[in-house]
């Protein structure tokens, strides 16, 4: 394929979108991040005209709309619809954006309607895509993939890297911390919290707590420093209200991190509780005594469990595959 670009859609500035974009890289000549338009409500039609402007500069041969919310559905308003679009959904696009009313509901059908070609990053995400995309769609199961982290020695720190809105629940994570780390035989143990938001709100329960001496705040990490810290932490907990499949459990299960996670439909037919990680209920995290017991499960057979699950789903250049072979099919036409 030659002289073809493509436009994805998406935040320029997250990570994933960077690494969404490098799958593509050698089957484009030309792959361009949607950048410098603000969109959101306030700034709508002046996005909307921006995009515009910037379809008729890059003239682009296909569209990724890189997780459906507002931005996909601005380019997918903007865009021609000869132009064939693939939609990708990641998670809270799906799951959480139709329960906030009407008008988001509609959205996400227009998005899905005005595609081409589905993707969702695991089994229950495309079960939940049906209920919006058009009848008989196509759905391909693939994601990022990531990058194996090797484990180090390891030490005794708790590691979370999920951001700091209330979706992540950090407070609930601070709370678990602070009963676990309360008793004797774990007084030597650390919590470190990565990513941003909500730092003053999580700073003032980490004194309330008591535990200023046994919890950092690192911030927003680099790659490099993210795995350092997947590396050498004996467990890595993710429990969120609502998720897809996040690359940072796979990371922290290829790190040999014993495993914590929310009990969530995005994990049915994937991961399961006692075979890849402990899976805590929403009862479980409100008891904050669950740290504890992931320590007691059998690290080798979840080892052997992740090598075998991440092998199935996590491995790059099976995903990079995938999305080419969805290029092919909607770009054979003009090749």
């Amino acid at each position: 394929m030659k002289n073809k670009t493509l436009l994805i859609a998406g935040n320029e500035n997250s990570i994933l979108t960077k690494r969404f974009k490098q799958l593509f890289v050698g089957k484009f000549d030309r792959i361009e991040i949607t950048s410098g338009i603000k969109f959101d409500l306030k700034h709508i039609i002046g996005a909307f005209f921006k995009t515009k402007r910037l379809l008729k500069e890059l003239k682009p041969d296909m569209i990724v709309l890189y997780q459906l919310n507002l931005t996909a559905f601005i380019v997918a308003l903007a865009k021609k619809r000869s132009i064939p679009t693939l939609a990708v959904a990641i998670g809270s696009d799906v799951l959480v954006m139709p329960k906030r009313g009407f008008v988001f509901k509609a959205m996400l059908r227009y998005i899905l309607k005005s595609s081409d070609a589905f993707n969702a990053v695991c089994p229950y995400l495309i079960e939940q895509m049906r209920q919006y995309a058009p009848k008989n769609a196509n759905i391909v199961l693939a994601n990022l993939g990531i990058e194996l982290v090797k484990p180090a020695t390891k030490e005794n720190i708790v590691y979370s890297n999920r951001l700091h809105s209330p979706l992540y629940r950090i407070d609930d994570i601070i709370r678990a911390f602070a009963n676990f780390v309360s008793k004797p035989e774990y007084v030597s143990w650390r919590l470190v919290v990565a990513a941003n938001g909500r730092e003053e709100e999580l700073l003032s329960l980490v004194k309330e707590l008591k535990i200023e001496s046994k919890v950092s705040f690192v911030g927003w990490l680099s790659p490099e420093k993210n795995k350092e810290y997947y590396a050498k932490s004996k467990i890595y907990v993710s429990i969120p209200c609502s998720d897809g499949l996040p690359n940072s459990l796979m990371e922290a299960m290829s790190a040999e991190c014993l495993t914590i996670v929310s009990d969530l439909p995005s994990y049915k037919g994937l991961i399961a509780n006692g075979k890849n990680c402990l899976v805590v209920s929403d009862e479980e995290i409100a008891k904050a005594d669950y740290i504890e017991k992931v320590l007691q499960m059998n690290e080798e057979e979840l080892r052997l469990n992740n090598q075998q699950f991440l092998s199935e789903y996590a491995d790059i250049e099976t995903n990079r595959r995938k999305y080419w072979e969805i290029v092919d099919e909607l770009l054979q036409p003009c090749s």
